[in-house]
């Protein structure tokens, strides 16, 4: 019996050397070799378990994961490895059991609560999964992946101070983790700080020169500064690492049509009609395509193609879109129910004088921040960073309702978060603008929280921004992607606004951008005299400035001088929109 146990143990080891050293077949056949002695060998019977998990036979492992367990029913690790079988043959509830029993006998087990947050963010319980990777990093502080995922959740949740330092601490750990340096520039992008996030996507292409997120990245981020040499360099660059990636194609000619020729056109369609197209080139190639007939003034066929590039793009991003359209058109329509502000008596700090610019997305909105932004003392620009709706949005999700007297010191919360992202300075008289255009919702709220406030509403010819909306891909603007939706939030745009006007009719600025561009020097003066800021030269000279980044589709337009806009540009669309318009009596 000892001489068994000798043998066994003597060809454990073997096995063990070959698993080592890579070499799972050899160390496979050991492992049988010993099972054919004795069938309940648990070191043999889990090796087995992750040679067949490493080779991705999930099957297999789950076989001898299921053998393992029967030996050793209160084993973590062989409980945790039988979660990850179950999670990746497509079982995610099995998985969720799995990982709960490890917990269960051992509830600081890092792996188990790493792993249930990979299955949560899977699921969309963002919360959840949140929850249990700040667990993960609390029991072992040095789980450099559990960091960066942390961070990519914080991201989600725009913590975005909080994401920093989580991207830093696993690159901290694992100095040459690309993904958290191209992560982290990310974020340094969203703080305002350009010059830090090129530092990060170079850092990655430093590590890999062959990684083409971060090209990618610092294409979109020289875009967004106005240096379109560099951007177009980037993408050039990208393209040659994925030659078959028409997103790469759309944000170059996004920046030069001209790139758009007819050769484009003719790969464009032999991708769109191979055999298995990805979702991602069938979006950005039926956008690519609307360009070109847009360029050759075939409006039928661009809106056409328009249509399909929205539509994939909507099941490309099911089921978080599903949920921005029910915000927009159900949660958030509430807020005007049961959103109650009751003053408070405490004492609070009324100099903060916020600007906000709302109205929908094509209005002008972008022109009008950079031409208050370039006033005489520079004010600082919050563009589409959406604080105050964010504010909200969590507020709404915690309890379902709203009543902002029963929320300690709101203001100051809002004034704290304004300050972190450094738009409240005492040299520009603590005023600043807040330019997310959703804010229309909250200006009841807008206008008790922050009495000083000046609510800046842009407005163009209706159908103009509305054909302006779809022939762009405004990303995560969830209803921007289906005409219907569009239709339905100016209804609502124009109900709230209206509504709000008749209660309040000295509150709110109208600006027709249209009239704007044709008389920018009187209309300017008229605008920045409703803001109290003194006018002179440089608010129309906004274009000049070097320090000037935009993340919006108008990045290009305001790296020019303001000229003209037609008023009836969206005539040769009209007839395909008069199925969708027809029914509301603002569409003529």
């Amino acid at each position: 019996m000892n001489k068994n146990k000798q043998s066994l143990k003597t060809i454990f080891v073997e096995a063990l050397g070959h698993y080592r050293k890579k070499d799972f077949k050899t160390a496979e056949v050991f492992c049988y070799k010993i099972l054919s002695i004795n069938s309940s060998h648990f070191d043999s019977i889990s090796l087995l378990a992750n040679i067949f998990a490493i080779n991705r036979n999930f099957d297999k492992a789950k076989e001898f994961l299921e053998k393992a367990i029967e030996i050793q029913p209160k084993n973590t690790t062989i409980l945790n490895n039988l979660g990850t079988a179950h999670k990746e043959l497509g079982k995610p509830k099995e998985a969720i059991n799995f990982y709960q029993k490890v917990l269960e006998i051992d509830s600081n087990h890092p792996n188990a609560n790493f792993n249930l947050a990979i299955v949560f963010y899977k699921f969309k319980e963002l919360k959840k999964a949140k929850n249990y990777l700040e667990k993960a990093v609390k029991i072992q502080p040095n789980y450099a992946l559990a960091h960066f995922n942390l961070g990519n959740l914080q991201k989600e949740f725009k913590e975005f101070k909080k994401a920093k330092l989580s991207y830093s601490k696993a690159i901290e750990l694992r100095p040459n983790f690309i993904s958290a340096h191209n992560n982290l520039g990310l974020i340094f992008r969203e703080i305002g700080n350009p010059q830090n996030a090129i530092s990060c996507y170079n850092k990655a292409i430093e590590i890999s020169s062959n990684h083409a997120g971060a090209y990618s990245n610092l294409g979109r981020i020289y875009t967004e500064m106005g240096d379109f040499e560099k951007a177009i360099n980037s993408h050039h660059k990208v393209i040659k690492l994925e030659p078959e990636n028409l997103l790469h194609y759309f944000y170059l000619c996004e920046l030069n049509k001209s790139f758009l020729d007819l050769k484009l056109k003719n790969k464009t369609e032999k991708i769109l009609n191979s055999r298995n197209p990805s979702q991602s080139n069938l979006v950005f190639g039926n956008f690519l395509l609307s360009i070109y007939e847009r360029n050759e003034k075939k409006y039928k066929k661009e809106f056409d193609y328009l249509t399909k590039a929205h539509n994939y793009y909507f099941e490309l991003k099911k089921e978080k879109f599903e949920l921005g359209v029910k915000y927009c058109f159900d949660d958030v329509l509430q807020i005007a129910n049961f959103a109650k502000v009751e003053n408070s008596n405490k004492k609070t700090d009324y100099k903060i004088k916020p600007i906000f610019i709302i109205g929908v997305p094509r209005s002008g909105s972008t022109l009008i921040e950079k031409i208050i932004g370039s006033a005489k003392k520079f004010i600082p620009m919050g563009e589409e960073i959406s604080i105050f709706e964010q504010f909200i949005h969590n507020k709404i999700q915690e309890k379902k309702s709203l009543n902002l007297g029963e929320v300690k010191s709101v203001r100051e919360e809002l004034v704290d978060i304004y300050k972190d992202r450094g738009l409240i300075k005492e040299k520009s008289d603590f005023i600043f603008t807040d330019k997310s255009l959703n804010n229309f919702f909250y200006l009841r709220l807008i206008k008790e929280i922050f009495p000083q406030a000046k609510v800046i509403n842009c407005r163009r010819k209706t159908l103009s921004s509305i054909i302006s909306i779809f022939q762009n891909n405004l990303t995560d603007l969830a209803w921007t992607h289906n005409l219907e939706h569009i239709f339905k939030y100016f209804d609502n745009y124009f109900k709230i606004i209206n509504e709000f006007k008749k209660k309040y009719p000295n509150f709110v600025y109208d600006l027709n951008f249209e009239n704007f561009t044709n008389e920018p020097e009187i209309e300017s003066k008229k605008l920045m005299s409703f803001c109290n800021l003194l006018w002179d030269k440089k608010c129309l000279e906004f274009y000049k400035r070097k320090d000037i980044v935009s993340k919006t589709a108008s990045c290009q337009q305001i790296r020019k001088s303001i000229y003209k806009h037609p008023a009836d540009r969206y005539l040769p669309y009209k007839e395909f929109l008069n199925k969708y318009g027809s029914k509301y009596s603002w569409f003529n």
